[in-house]
């Protein structure tokens, strides 16, 4: 009995110190990765975050001179400021503040946007766990800083693409276990509120996980909190007596015609707008979204989605090299609206809505195929709340001034989808591999 006791004695030893030295080995790993992702982020972040600042030098236009006039009115006393245009111009109170702060202290600017473009890329494992490297390429793609220039670089980023990266951070880390990141996460999200589109995209975003999640009680007061939040914002810019005042102005400046249109004309210049924005002028990442689709069809092998991804892709670029198709007709009929400034009941008007609501449905379908079963209703919401949010600027005057700053909720959607598909992607990829 003794002989045999000390040989397993000594295997169990040997046994444990193989598993706490496997275990240190992993905990080494994992922080090393840990380490690689962050550095990486803050990588990505300063190149990111540093080109509108540089954009800025380049194009110093729009409201950067003006808010370097409005410094001096205020003598550099920002929160009045906010204030004064809550009451006179724009709900948006922390926001304003922070652009007249900015544009000031442009060289603080750097380091802001540095750190609002790392809190963007920090749920990238999140978004694409096979792949968190991923996210940090495409929001030069997805949230170009080219098409954030038209007020100015530093006001037009503080107000859609700084406010944009909290909401992001604060959605995704809200339910954190530590208590620090959830206060970190809940003041991002009063800031990122402040600007209406995103206070209304935050609203139906929560709404759906609050039904969702009803039954996880922690998760359910979590969500009462935020939505009760979004939702505050929302009454903020509906009653705030700035927007009333800028309302006003911008009708005179902008859109004459724009008291005259009742809801369903305005709605329907809305979807032709948001449509030719989408389909005939396109971005770059409605291309690089196409092609995931596409790819994901192909490996799937979901026909259907991948005749009506590669049909729609395919009149994109056919309208990019001008050849003439449904897309140059439903261009053409939005130009004819945006230059008359009314939305006529006639067989064109309702016809290229009609088109235009057709398209996204055939969008819609391809997510809705293309997704896992548990996130299908997910998926297709968020696509939608994205499209919601765009089509809010239906019912301001500034319509056609705003360019394209206002499809920041459909770039957030479709950053976020096609993370997650081309995280599905890889699987398949990876799949194919090994089964060859």
């Amino acid at each position: 009995k003794m002989d045999s006791k000390y040989p397993y004695e000594t295997i169990c030893e040997e046994s444990e110190d193989e598993w706490v030295s496997m275990n240190r080995y992993c905990l080494r790993e994992k922080m090393k990765s840990k380490s690689r992702f962050y550095c990486y982020i803050l990588i990505i972040s300063i190149l990111y975050g540093f080109q509108y600042y540089i954009n800025n030098k380049i194009t110093p236009v729009g409201d950067q001179t003006a808010f370097l006039n409005y410094a001096k009115e205020f003598h550099h006393n920002y929160l009045e400021f906010g204030i004064n245009r809550y009451l006179t111009w724009s709900s948006r109170l922390l926001i304003e503040s922070a652009t007249l702060f900015f544009s000031v202290h442009d060289k603080l600017f750097i380091i802001a946007s540095i750190i609002a473009s790392f809190f963007l890329l920090l749920p990238s494992k999140k978004l694409c766990p096979n792949l968190p490297w991923i996210p940090g390429l495409f929001i030069f793609i997805f949230l170009p800083a080219s098409e954030f220039l038209s007020a100015g670089s530093i006001p037009t980023y503080i107000n859609y693409v700084f406010p944009a990266s909290f909401l992001l951070f604060s959605l995704y880390y809200r339910y954190s276990d530590k208590w620090w990141v959830q206060c970190l996460a809940f003041l991002s999200f009063v800031f990122a509120i402040m600007n209406e589109q995103l206070a209304v995209y935050a609203f139906l975003w929560i709404v759906f996980e609050l039904i969702r999640d009803w039954k996880v009680i922690t998760f359910r007061y979590r969500n009462i909190l935020y939505g009760l939040v979004s939702l505050t914002g929302i009454l903020s810019a509906k009653f705030s007596p700035g927007n009333t005042l800028r309302f006003e102005k911008n009708v005179e400046s902008w859109f004459p015609n724009f008291v005259h249109l009742n809801p369903l004309q305005k709605i329907g210049l809305g979807i032709l707008e948001t449509g030719d924005g989408i389909f005939s002028v396109s971005f770059e990442f409605i291309f690089v979204f196409l092609i995931v689709l596409v790819v994901l069809s192909f490996y799937k092998k979901n026909f259907i989605s991948l005749i009506l991804s590669s049909f729609t892709l395919f009149a994109i670029l056919s309208q990019k090299f001008e050849w003439r198709n449904i897309l140059f007709t439903l261009s053409s009929v939005s130009k004819v609206a945006r230059e008359s400034g009314t939305f006529e009941y006639n067989v064109v008007y309702f016809g290229a809505v009609i088109y235009n609501i057709v398209l996204f449905m055939m969008v819609m379908y391809s997510l809705w195929a293309l997704s896992k079963v548990s996130d299908r209703l997910w998926i297709v919401y968020l696509f939608g709340i994205g499209l919601i949010g765009r089509l809010l600027i239906s019912f301001s005057p500034t319509l056609y001034a705003s360019s394209t700053r206002t499809y920041l909720p459909i770039m957030l959607s479709l950053f976020i989808i096609t993370c997650y598909f081309l995280n599905d992607v890889y699987i398949h990829f990876k799949r194919s591999k090994v089964i060859k």
